[in-house]
């Protein structure tokens, strides 16, 4: 409708709107600042502009009402998990006005959305709409959105276990960090890249690459290097290491981030039952969550060798490891399972033969991606 029929539209309806076009600049720039402080890990703008966003909600209706739908979805992610329903109503009701948003708005909104699917285990929306934003920021000439994007696409290949394109991506997405001189994200892609290695069981390769992060003159050691360095310890059999990376680089609020919560096993397999219950009574009352709370319960149920609650704890490991994608986890458990059940097991007792082959069988059918 034209400008006329529009004004006695509202009035008609009584709609508190305000026909000032500057109202959509606003949201306009704080969706493009947004990014840019996402991309260069910029928290403390992405908090400011979260709270201004949260302030604005509920008054009148103007002619940024569709960037600020926009804004409010790109400020909210990572949400999908916590909302399925509204991400999808919030999603679908951005993508049929698309022919509102320009070319590098639409590149971000794509590129926020396959981030936000990535954690979608019941379809693979998070490659489609990943490459969308990649064809978006190919047409608005946006690096940034570009090299994310492909970040996320490697991510993303490492739960499909394409090992190889997901390396491919991620080193292209670390060239386009390179341009812009971002180095707090390339540390993330090649953290990513030691994580591919170690799935290839390139160990070595993998310890090489954390050994020049942390030698970089401009990047500083990070969590997430310790936790990639506990768990190549762990999968090389090297448990005493393991557990003295945790117990020196934990503090009281991230006594369970990452792989620190797997310090009870580790004195389990070392055979210091002592230490892992002592350490299990700490852990025990931070543990929130089924999954956490369930890798636990594994161990107090190892060192108390409760036969029955293993198998009842291993059922619920297995079931939140599909849900949060921990698969690697679970099969590292259920090995550390199969080898304590394997140093104990008696002969003559065929139930616990046949439940060991049906662990056995299980293990190996993780490993070969069935």
């Amino acid at each position: 409708m034209n400008e006329d029929e529009f004004s006695r539209f509202v009035q008609y309806y009584r709609i508190d709107f305000d026909p000032n076009i500057l109202c959509i600049q606003k949201p306009k720039e704080q969706i493009r600042k947004f990014f840019d402080a996402l991309y260069e890990r910029n928290y403390s703008t992405m908090k400011k502009i979260r709270e201004d966003q949260a302030k604005t909600y509920g008054e009148r209706v103007n002619l940024g009402l569709f960037h600020n739908k926009l804004l409010s979805f790109i400020v909210s992610v990572p949400f999908f998990s916590e909302n399925q329903k509204k991400w999808k109503s919030d999603f679908e009701k951005i993508e049929i006005n698309k022919e509102v948003y320009d070319d590098y708005e639409l590149a971000i909104f794509y590129c926020m959305a396959g981030y936000d699917q990535i954690w979608n285990l019941k379809g693979k929306e998070a490659q489609v709409l990943l490459g969308e934003a990649l064809r978006y920021a190919r047409l608005s000439d946006s690096l940034k959105v570009e090299a994310l994007s492909l970040l996320w696409l490697g991510q993303f290949a490492i739960d499909e276990k394409n090992l190889f394109e997901g390396l491919r991506l991620t080193r292209k997405a670390k060239d386009l960090f390179f341009e812009s001189h971002q180095f707090n994200r390339i540390i993330d892609a090649e953290i990513q890249t030691a994580c591919f290695l170690e799935k290839m069981n390139q160990y070595a390769e993998a310890l090489s690459l954390l050994d020049r992060l942390e030698n970089s003159a401009k990047i500083k050691p990070n969590q997430e290097i310790v936790n990639q360095r506990i768990w190549i310890a762990f999968q090389q059999r090297e448990y005493e290491k393991a557990c003295r990376l945790i117990e020196e680089n934990r503090t009281p609020d991230t006594i369970l981030d990452g792989n620190f919560g797997l310090l009870p096993m580790g004195y389990f397999l070392l055979r210091k039952k002592e230490k892992a219950m002592e350490q299990l009574i700490v852990m025990l009352p931070y543990a929130k969550d089924p999954w956490t709370k369930a890798g636990l319960n594994l161990v107090v149920d190892l060192v108390r060798d409760r036969r029955k609650n293993i198998h009842r704890t291993l059922k619920t490991l297995k079931h939140q490891s599909e849900l949060r994608r921990k698969q690697d986890i679970y099969q590292f458990l259920l090995g550390c399972v199969i080898r304590s059940r394997q140093e104990s097991i008696q002969k003559a007792d065929l139930n616990a033969l046949r439940e060991l082959v049906e662990w056995q069988k299980e293990w190996i059918e993780i490993e070969s991606g069935h």
